[in-house]
């Protein structure tokens, strides 16, 4: 039970984060390293929640480890910005990485999607 709780609480505090990073990246940062359309897709907090890891999604690709750099030299910036807009008694430290996840599922949902076209194409009549 207690194990569930800590879980919980540790889920909403990935929540509150995300939603602040967000927030941050959205309207407070003007380093010109940090362009295109950047979403934070999900934070993993730490057990401890000494630690948070931020992961992006950046468009377009050709930017990502350009905006990868800049949010990595901003991340204390963005820390102290994101602490002014939680009410958590300790903000965790902030590590930026690129969230492959969502290029890998489009990758699977295209594989999907060209297995299906191909199976239907064999089962179409000739056309005459």
């Amino acid at each position: 039970m207690v194990f569930e709780l800590m879980t919980h609480k540790i889920e909403q505090v990935g929540s509150i984060l995300q939603k602040a990073i967000s927030q941050v990246l959205r309207r407070d940062l003007s380093d010109p390293r940090i362009e295109g359309l950047i979403s934070v897709t999900r934070v993993k907090v730490s057990p401890d929640m000494k630690q948070a890891v931020v992961y992006i999604s950046v468009l377009p690709e050709q930017n990502q480890s350009k905006v990868l750099h800049g949010l990595r030299h901003a991340a204390g910036h963005i820390h102290s910005l994101t602490k002014k807009l939680v009410s958590l008694r300790i903000v965790p430290h902030l590590e930026f990485r690129l969230d492959d996840s969502l290029k890998k599922e489009a990758e699977v949902y295209r594989a999907i999607h060209n297995g299906i076209d191909r199976t239907e194409s064999r089962h179409e009549p000739e056309k005459p």
